[in-house]
């Protein structure tokens, strides 16, 4: 299975024109913009986790991925 972003990035590659309006690279910079906080908490949640080797972070870190998975993780087939 295939995340939304892998379907993004595979239709970027087909067609990376800047110009074109509706196109992929919009498509995954919106993307992105509106899961800013959620890929910032990942960083502060895998920084944390990596600066103190502690099992505490783990709970953020997990959480974290989860906010994300929709984007990144393996979506049902329609």
């Amino acid at each position: 299975m295939r995340s939304l972003y892998d379907d993004l990035t595979e239709k970027l590659k087909q067609d990376p024109r800047l110009t074109k309006r509706g196109c992929a690279r919009f498509d995954m910079s919106l993307l992105l913009f509106n899961s800013r906080e959620n890929l910032h908490e990942l960083w502060l949640a895998a920084d944390r986790y990596l600066r103190s080797r502690g099992d505490g972070d783990l709970g953020d870190l997990h959480s974290a991925v989860e906010k994300l998975r929709p984007i990144f993780g393996e979506r049902d087939e329609l």
